[in-house]
């Protein structure tokens, strides 16, 4: 296999935070071939592929392509040399038809921009069926799953003909069967000779998926290697530089009686649906419980977040806090009785990116401007938060991010918190210290509500498990007693319920 794409080199430093995030990088990547770039969160390793797809520009270094020099200052230079990206967060226009979406602003011949549909379709569909996909081009993508979202993001890049393709966390927002689902694209991709590199945090993925592994510390690229020659720990001991692995264990003790939170019948139907998008959920949550959900995308999960949140209202049903109806309660009135809540989109919902860390931290403060700033750095320095308060919080590290909203979160709590996907995309490091704070708060008797794609997560924190199926709980699993994920994934798929 001959080298497609040459990294010498390769240095960037963002001079407005004082951060070397890359230094003297240089690698290659062949054809025919999945490359891995693992380290913890802040090692460089978007910063690296940003560069290649034309997003951040190098300080210094060269970058090769089929042996030549490559001058790649934007995306679209990138795609004019067949490289393509699929990120974190889709670019998908909801309204429009797969077809639509991987034609827009890219289609091959003028004439085929939206004045023939038909011709678009019958491309697309082509397409689709040379990759065997099972998808209809014509298919409005409001209506796909999260993992067929992301084949439509996947088609996107082969409809410009990229033969390096880069994936950033594709298995993020994913359920375990979506996952294996998209290794099996990105292996078939590996068989039509395509140059793949991918970043996931998940070292099981790195080590199933990969055939080599280059691990980034610091900036620095400290190894290369064949991912046949290494297993999780001693990839996760490359990674972190120590030999200390962190592991907490949840303690799963006798829980109290003391309700918290209680979900009564609680049903969510738009009019315009068959079916409920909850139908008839109850559960109660206990001081000192953590109580788990998992679920297939698109059967509830997600919904039950929205909920939970005060984004969406309910049709019918009643959910009580502490003895009081707060079924009607709008978000702001929520977070007032003393909701805390770390959502699944930590940029979206999370976080304002465009604020400094500071701002982010104390936006729930009403004190004087001088003992906000005082607030915000002992934040810093007590969630050993990798950021300056002046600084952006969209220039920190996922994992940092992560951080200071959750931070925030408990400084805000009373006694009961909700975590969704609280370790998504994060490096073993920031999802371990995340884990200590919540099992921290379970000792400390808060009432936790964790949902989570990430079945050894729940698996490892949740007092309860509760599966979510077509809009119920179909089953709940008590962690005191042993469960396998094979188990689990039986009644999340639907096939352990009569």
């Amino acid at each position: 296999m001959n080298d497609k794409l040459e990294l010498n080199n390769i240095t960037k430093l963002y001079k407005n935070v004082g951060v070397k995030a890359l230094n003297n990088v240089s690698a290659t990547f062949k054809m025919g071939e999945i490359t891995s770039i693992a380290g913890e969160n802040g090692a460089g390793k978007s910063t690296l592929v940003k560069i290649i797809f034309g997003i951040v520009s190098p300080d210094s270094g060269i970058i090769k392509l089929n042996g030549k020099e490559a001058h790649i200052h934007s995306s679209q230079d990138a795609i004019k040399h067949k490289i393509g990206m699929v990120f974190q967060h889709f670019k998908l226009i909801e309204e429009f038809t797969i077809a639509q979406n991987i034609a827009l602003g890219r289609a091959k011949k003028k004439h085929l921009l939206f004045t023939d549909l038909e011709a678009i379709n019958n491309e697309v569909q082509a397409l689709i069926d040379k990759y065997e996909f099972k998808l209809k081009a014509t298919t409005l993508v409001k209506n796909l799953s999260t993992s067929d979202k992301q084949i439509v993001e996947i088609l996107k890049m082969l409809y410009r003909e990229a033969e390096i393709l880069i994936f950033d966390e594709p298995t993020a927002s994913l359920s375990e069967g979506e996952a294996k689902k998209l290794f099996k694209t990105i292996n078939k991709l590996k068989s039509k000779n395509k140059c793949i590199i991918l970043i996931t945090h998940k070292l099981k993925e790195i080590i199933k998926l990969s055939d080599k592994i280059l691990i980034l510390r610091k900036g620095n690229l400290v190894g290369k290697y064949q991912a046949k020659d290494l297993d999780q720990e001693s990839l996760a001991k490359l990674m972190l530089g120590d030999d200390t692995l962190i592991n907490h264990d949840a303690i799963h003790e006798k829980l109290s009686n003391e309700t918290i939170l209680e979900f009564k019948n609680v049903t969510l139907k738009k009019h315009y649906q068959a079916q409920p998008l909850l139908n008839d959920i109850n559960f109660t949550v206990h001081k000192g419980e953590i109580l788990g959900f998992c679920a297939v995308s698109g059967n509830g999960k997600g919904v039950l977040e929205a909920v939970l949140g005060g984004m969406m209202k309910v049709s019918s049903g009643s959910i009580i806090y502490n003895s009081k109806d707060i079924t009607r309660l709008q978000a702001s009135e929520l977070r007032k009785n003393g909701l805390a809540f770390v959502p699944s989109d930590r940029n979206f919902y999370g976080s304002a990116l465009q604020a400094t860390l500071s701002e982010n931290l104390i936006i729930n403060k009403r004190d004087s401007l001088k003992q906000k700033n005082k607030i915000a750095k002992n934040f810093i320095s007590k969630y050993n938060i990798k950021g300056l308060s002046h600084q952006k919080m969209g220039t920190l590290s996922g994992g940092n991010i992560q951080k200071a909203i959750v931070a925030r979160e408990i400084d805000n709590m009373k006694d009961y918190i909700v975590f969704s996907n609280p370790t998504w995309g994060l490096d073993i490091n920031s999802t371990n210290y995340i884990h200590s704070k919540i099992l921290e708060l379970k000792q400390q008797k808060k009432a936790i509500i964790l949902l989570s794609s990430d079945l050894d997560e729940i698996i490892k924190l949740s007092d309860n498990i509760n599966i979510i199926f077509e809009g119920k709980i179909a089953k709940t699993f008590n962690n005191n007693i042993p469960v396998s994920k094979k188990e689990i994934g039986k009644y999340m798929l639907g096939k352990g319920i009569k």
